[in-house]
């Protein structure tokens, strides 16, 4: 069966809503050249066939220290933009933007360095959103230009 839904236009960020959790506003980057969508989780553990993780850590704005659980997860390799390999957990997830609900996976990875807790990748993309870069609030592409700006200084070991 085809999806005869109308694609949604999205920009090269976007805020999304983590439906299981209830969390809406959570700044996510778009990045047609990752394959899979990631999201920042801590604490993640798996027992007796059960994965378990927080979304999120202490000290994230998003961080409420409610445990997910599932049983339907996978172990995958992932590749960094940097060429780094990774096992990851890739679990099913419920999210939004822009009013268009997706069901998806998700690797759980650490991202605390990352200006963005949300990547969302070619997996939740395909077939439901258009990108168009010049669609981005003002406010992500404030906070996606500091985040460049802070890796350049560092790169020169500058402070802001």
């Amino acid at each position: 069966m085809t999806d005869t839904r109308e694609k949604v236009t999205i920009g090269r960020t976007e805020y999304v809503w983590l439906v299981a959790t209830r969390q809406k506003k959570i700044p996510a980057r778009i990045d047609t050249g990752a394959r899979t969508t990631a999201i920042w989780a801590s604490d993640i553990s798996e027992t007796n066939g059960v994965l378990t993780w927080k979304f999120f850590a202490p000290g994230s704005e998003f961080f409420t220290g409610e445990i997910c659980k599932t049983n339907k997860f996978e172990e995958r390799i992932v590749m960094s933009s940097t060429g780094h390999q990774e096992v990851r957990y890739l679990v099913p997830i419920v999210l939004q933007m822009k009013k268009r609900r997706v069901r998806t996976f998700c690797t759980l990875a650490d991202r605390a360095h990352a200006t963005f807790p949300i990547l969302i990748g070619r997996n939740t993309l395909m077939g439901k959103f258009i990108v168009d870069v010049s669609h981005s609030s003002r406010r992500l592409n404030e906070l996606d230009d500091a985040g460049f700006n802070k890796l350049q200084n560092d790169l020169r070991g500058e402070d802001l």
